[in-house]
């Protein structure tokens, strides 16, 4: 989010650059925007795809202490993106 006066301060530098040079600026603009959303999906997929791995491992395994390790990961894990949902 951008405010009035970084507004004026681009507008401003614009006005001394070559329409190639504006050409360039707002695709780098364009390519930053693009590249939050697609983090943004990465993100968002990423979770629940460590959660499904950890799972499988943890039902496909019959040793023990792996399988409390795998719960106490999945539960610090699911705490933590809650707790970073919040700041």
């Amino acid at each position: 989010m951008t405010t009035e006066v970084e507004k004026v301060i681009k507008a401003l530098k614009e006005i001394n650059m070559t329409e190639e040079e504006r050409l360039k600026l707002r695709a780098e603009e364009f390519g930053e925007e693009v590249g939050k959303y697609v983090a943004g999906i990465i993100i968002l997929l990423l979770a629940p795809t460590i959660i499904w791995a950890v799972l499988v491992y943890i039902i496909g395994l019959q040793i023990a202490w792996l399988k409390v390790f795998g719960g106490y990961f999945i539960f610090n894990f699911i705490k933590n993106i809650i707790t970073w949902s919040f700041k």
